[in-house]
């Protein structure tokens, strides 16, 4: 008796199926994981960049604080930064927001203080 050894078409085939669909998955999984990590450093970069200008606010008098429209960072110009003070009250409540685009547009982080003139 002749016994054939080996594997048909439709196993290979099958085979290469489901090795094609797990490449993908980890291709997919590896370049996501890419553009989250980028998120997170702009994310940490916009929290750096706001606690500075907060640093800033802090050692500014409590007369002169002001708002102060969009201003690109002078170090990373990709990042905007705009101070919105709540004037005529105190303690007067300061709001620093960073900006950067994303893909999908534009994306933000605001802290907020309170400054008291005391």
């Amino acid at each position: 008796m002749f016994k054939r050894r080996g594997f048909t078409l439709l196993e290979v085939l099958i085979t290469l199926i489901i090795l094609t669909v797990g490449v993908i998955a980890i291709s997919r999984a590896i370049s996501t994981g890419i553009f989250v990590s980028a998120d997170v450093e702009n994310v940490d970069l916009a929290l750096s960049i706001a606690r500075a200008k907060m640093e800033e606010i802090k050692n500014t008098d409590f007369a002169s604080l002001a708002d102060s429209g969009p201003t690109a960072d002078a170090n990373f110009s990709n990042f905007n930064v705009t101070v919105d003070v709540a004037e005529g009250q105190n303690p007067m409540q300061v709001d620093v927001t960073a900006a950067w685009n994303v893909k999908s547009g534009q994306t933000s982080m605001t802290l907020t203080t309170l400054v008291a003139d005391y």
